[in-house]
């Protein structure tokens, strides 16, 4: 039985015992030398495995010559194959993240991506990937892989696992849980200002558990616009101590560097403002994979 379910009180003290003793205090213990992606170790894939399990998220350090080939390889191997086809990935689904005038195209697809904070070298706040998604398109796993990091400055990642943040939601009031557990704690309104994308309203709790595994599924974002919040005393009060609480203690901060990559169960995250450099051997890429595939673990 999930101990994510309310009705299991036993599953979750246990759940929590364990998950406190085990929670790795820095981001050093969760960095795994791969030799090939496309074919890990044993070793590797426990290795990986363990991280994930300990904190939503295993770092990895492999060759720096990766190909999306290789990205995907690297997910097959974890049961993540579906993959989710956004408006503004690449044609086979795999995205470039990059500034958006790094493309040298000026298509209608790629002049959009500047609407988009993840295609641009600005700041990205708090959130987990496809929070605007419809529920059977929820993305439950992520590689985000390294090709090149920014030449001058910035693009730091900082990454909270979303077990960790409803752990200490659920002790600090369980009525807070309860009010994100809710089918309409949080509604991302439809994109009318994108003639690419064509998305409604999308609504759905923060929390909640994912049938076939028990695992635990988090949609959230940080953002002021655009997005509207259960109009509830316990929601604000959820809303408010989960903001405070990211970038807090528990919180672990890397700057991916060629060759290095993500692999975790859609974790909370963000990026710093990144200053490219002058030539094309400088320009920040990175390739990230979203996943409706949960890891298997």
């Amino acid at each position: 039985m999930s101990p994510f379910l309310l009705s299991n009180p036993d599953a979750y003290q246990r759940w929590r015992d364990e998950k406190l003793s085990k929670f790795p205090s820095s981001i050093s213990d969760l960095m795994v030398e791969i030799r090939d992606l496309n074919q890990l170790s044993l070793a590797e894939k426990t290795a990986i495995r363990g991280c994930v399990k300990r904190a939503g998220f295993a770092l990895y350090k492999g060759p720096v010559e990766a190909s999306k080939e290789n990205v995907q390889a690297l997910g097959e191997q974890f049961g993540l194959v579906r993959l989710d086809h956004n408006p503004y990935a690449d044609d086979d689904a795999i995205s470039s993240l990059q500034a958006s005038h790094d493309t040298g195209h000026d298509t209608g697809h790629v002049t959009g991506r500047k609407m988009y904070i993840p295609y641009t070298n600005k700041a990205l706040n708090w959130h987990t990937d496809g929070y605007y998604n419809e529920p059977h398109l929820t993305i439950q796993s992520m590689i985000l892989h390294c090709v090149r990091s920014a030449g001058l400055d910035g693009g730091t990642n900082q990454f909270f696992d979303p077990e960790m943040a409803y752990l200490l939601m659920r002790e600090a009031d369980l009525d807070w849980i309860k009010a994100l557990q809710n089918k309409t704690a949080m509604t991302i309104p439809g994109n009318a200002d994108d003639d690419f994308v064509q998305r409604g309203d999308s609504s759905g709790p923060v929390f909640s558990v994912h049938k076939a595994s028990g695992s635990l599924q988090m949609r959230y974002t940080a953002r002021k616009r655009h997005v509207i919040w259960a109009d509830d005393k316990a929601t604000t009060q959820a809303v408010d101590f989960l903001q405070n609480l990211l970038g807090g203690p528990y919180t672990f901060k890397h700057r991916l560097e060629p060759g290095e990559g993500l692999i975790s169960t859609n974790i909370l995250h963000t990026r710093s403002r990144f200053e490219d450099g002058d030539n094309q051997h400088q320009k920040r890429l990175m390739l990230r994979a979203r996943f409706y595939d949960r890891l298997v673990l």
